[in-house]
């Protein structure tokens, strides 16, 4: 079975955010969006999708970050 955090990648791929480049590293999930989408909204689009996911997700939980940011700012969230 995938581990937590490529559930959740694999999921946000699928999903329709236009802009949006999702990749991570060992740790955490990055997202990078568009220069001309506000950083806070994004951030609240992001933890409404979050809760919208959360159920089809398989694997057993454990601590897991995502930055979500552009090219001048950046925010941390985290799963737990």
């Amino acid at each position: 079975m995938a581990s937590y955090k490529d559930e959740w990648l694999d999921l946000l791929l699928k999903q329709n955010l236009q802009g949006w480049l999702i990749a991570s590293d060992r740790n955490h999930i990055f997202i990078n969006v568009p220069d001309d989408q506000d950083l806070d909204t994004a951030m609240q689009t992001f933890k409404t999708l979050l809760g919208g996911l959360k159920a089809k997700v398989k694997s057993k939980p454990t601590k897991l970050g995502f930055f979500l940011g552009n090219s001048t700012d950046s925010k941390f969230y985290e799963l737990t």
